[in-house]
């Protein structure tokens, strides 16, 4: 019991995590964070859950505000996550709440994007991965374009779609474009150098044995005797 005291005086001496320390878990690694906020089978949240994924107590989940006006999240590729509750769009209906509703311009909605992806957990699945991808279109209307804000999306149980007021995690990023030399894309550049290729036929090559250098003054040194 003593021991057990001295490890709590240790807990509220606790400095912080040094610099350095990055979250970055794997999806099952989620998933489980996600059971222990709901406390499914008695599982309790890691006491540091707080300084890596925030809470987000809003009544438009995640989708309050552009992600950029999100806390702690940055445009440098790092991905940043939130705890937040699933929100319908309408009173009736599953649909849930995609657009942003702080924005006095165009239509901006995040997007699904590929298939709900099941993530197993010792054996079997416990939650289900969504991507997301951020469309933006001008207040007069057109198409919308896509920006590069991403957001993977967990959320827990076999069903495709997360239910109405459940909490979900949502991992949100900026993602980098690719490095490109002058206008050109290094990519397009590898692409475009692969379908230029041309395929002969091998041929066997002439061999040629080189003669050796003329120098006329090879044996003029030597003495004769």
């Amino acid at each position: 019991m003593k021991l057990f005291c001295y490890n709590i005086e240790l807990a509220k001496e606790w400095p912080g995590l040094p610099k350095g320390v990055k979250f970055d878990p794997s999806d099952k690694e989620i998933i489980w964070h996600l059971l222990a906020k709901v406390g499914v089978g008695n599982l309790q949240p890691h006491p540091f859950v707080d300084e890596f994924i925030i809470t987000l107590e809003v009544d438009d989940g995640i989708c309050y505000t552009h992600p950029q006006n999100l806390p702690g999240v940055k445009q440098d590729g790092n991905a940043t996550h939130f705890f937040h509750r699933a929100i319908k769009a309408y009173n009736t209906g599953t649909r849930k709440r995609r657009k942003i509703h702080d924005q006095d311009f165009g239509d901006v909605r995040w997007h699904k994007t590929g298939r709900t992806k099941p993530v197993i957990l010792n054996g079997a699945q416990k939650g289900c991965k969504k991507i997301m991808v951020l469309y933006m279109s001008s207040a007069g209307g057109g198409k919308a374009e896509k920006t590069n804000w991403v957001m993977h999306q967990y959320h827990l149980g076999t069903e495709e779609d997360e239910k109405d007021g459940e909490f979900v995690i949502s991992e949100v990023f900026y993602q980098q474009q690719h490095v490109k030399l002058g206008d050109i894309d290094e990519q397009d550049i590898t692409e475009a150098t692969e379908e230029t290729i041309i395929k002969v036929d091998p041929v066997t090559p002439k061999s040629v044995t080189p003669e050796p250098p003329h120098n006329e003054r090879q044996y003029s040194d030597v003495d004769l005797g």
